[in-house]
């Protein structure tokens, strides 16, 4: 499953591609909206945590389902109306799309510990989904051998490789819309 470094930069791309003005980069008042979009792309994967609480292994479970990003983009959409933010709609989506790229990543990589994919359409469905088409590698958790050893960095190369360009032709766009 990618790393947060892809799910960091996929939340990256969709804070660039759902900006409506013109600016380079955020503007001060826009940071913690550009942090929001960053973290709920990584979001999913705070289902680690109930492996602590639970001590049962719940990571691709219900988190990484459709109907938990809906719960996630409405709570988005009520958090960001009590915060009193002028956009709380746009927020909300782009909070939620962000939410949905780690999914989408998620079913586009390599997955080496039953059950494989993740639990797409819960709470209608109990049944795993992955892609037959992979394009990330699996990251290695056991050891911290394991953990910072050369098959983690070619694993993150490849997201950054993948997902680095995506970040960059947006990029691009948006300053070239800055300068007319």
């Amino acid at each position: 499953m990618p790393t947060p470094v892809a799910h960091a930069l996929a939340g990256i791309a969709v804070y660039l591609a759902s900006r409506q003005d013109h600016a380079r980069w955020p503007r001060q008042e826009d940071w913690v909206l550009f942090g929001s979009t960053v973290f709920a792309a990584c979001a999913a994967d705070l289902d680690f945590g109930i492996r602590f609480l639970a001590g049962h292994n719940y990571h691709h479970y219900f988190t990484h389902s459709l109907g938990f990003a809906t719960i996630f983009c409405l709570a988005a959409y009520f958090f960001a109306r009590w915060a009193k933010r002028p956009l709380p709609k746009r927020d909300a989506w782009m909070l939620g799309v962000a939410y949905l790229t780690h999914i989408v990543l998620d079913m586009f990589s390599k997955d080496t510990v039953a059950p494989f994919g993740v639990e797409l359409l819960w709470p209608v469905s109990d049944a795993f989904t992955i892609s037959p088409v992979l394009f990330f590698d699996d990251i290695w958790r056991g050891t911290l051998t394991e953990l910072f050893g050369l098959h983690n960095w070619l694993a993150v190369a490849r997201e950054v490789a993948i997902v680095g360009p995506v970040v960059g032709l947006l990029w691009w766009r948006r300053r070239k819309q800055v300068a007319h």
